[in-house]
């Protein structure tokens, strides 16, 4: 967790305590934020096939493993509440094969991602509540790959290739692809402490995305179809704050 993220965390969790004191003078509502992490059933067979082809390994197919973070304010409607929410979240997967005694190749593929929320959350006592609605958010979808050398690691070597125009044998190319999506989801909310609320979401995660760029922001034009940032999505969410209901 980085410092700015724990310094956001312990700023919520005093807070908490200082306005739980006060909670009878104020109106229904919540102002929290914390940590979240969860799992992305993000589809990549297609990507395995053309991995496959240049010889490099091939990815897990059983989603992967997010981590980000967030927060959010509940405003009344009734006896239940809006939530809008602002977050951030992403995963990374790094996969590398020894091809021979002098030749590796590596693949890096990412995700990263931010937006907003909105959700509709209904109160079940005051515990437990149950929430629909969706996220909006924008990233960038990013597959690194890398073919090289044991030479790879001495200086002279690799930045004499930027001085010869002949070919090498050390090879690197990133493609990103920016993506606007959209997420519905369903959620149950449970209050652990006062101050504490536990999050859990799924959601499946649709949308459209931009052309492929290569390293210098070179358009790819026939970029093999199916590479998306969409799939299931499960998320759990520890937030920290404060939470006053009627």
């Amino acid at each position: 967790m980085s410092r700015k993220l724990k310094f956001f965390v312990v700023l919520l969790v005093f807070c908490g305590f200082t306005l739980n004191s006060y909670a009878q003078l104020l109106p229904s509502f919540a102002f929290a934020g914390g940590v979240t992490a969860g799992w992305h059933f993000n589809p990549v067979k297609n990507l395995n096939t053309e991995l496959k082809n240049a010889g490099f390994p091939e990815l897990s197919e059983s989603g992967f493993f997010t981590t980000g973070g967030g927060g959010f304010i509940d405003l009344p409607i009734k006896s239940n509440f809006l939530r809008i929410g602002g977050f951030g979240n992403g995963f990374s997967s790094r996969i590398t094969k020894q091809v021979n005694d002098t030749l590796k190749k590596d693949a890096n593929y990412s995700l990263g991602q931010g937006g907003f929320s909105l959700e509709y959350i209904m109160p079940l006592g005051s515990v437990i509540d149950i929430s629909f609605g969706s996220k909006f958010s924008t990233g960038t979808l990013k597959i690194e790959l890398y073919k090289y050398g044991n030479d790879l690691g001495n200086y002279t070597n690799s930045f004499n290739e930027f001085q010869s125009n002949g070919s090498t044998g050390n090879i690197a190319r990133t493609y990103k692809s920016r993506f606007y999506t959209v997420q519905p989801q369903v959620g149950i909310g449970i209050m652990l402490r006062k101050f504490m609320y536990l999050k859990i979401d799924c959601g499946y995660q649709i949308g459209a995305q931009n052309t492929w760029r290569v390293d210098n922001d070179v358009e790819v034009t026939n970029f093999p179809s199916g590479i998306e940032a969409k799939g299931l999505v499960l998320n759990v969410g520890l937030n920290f704050g404060l939470f006053i209901r009627d």
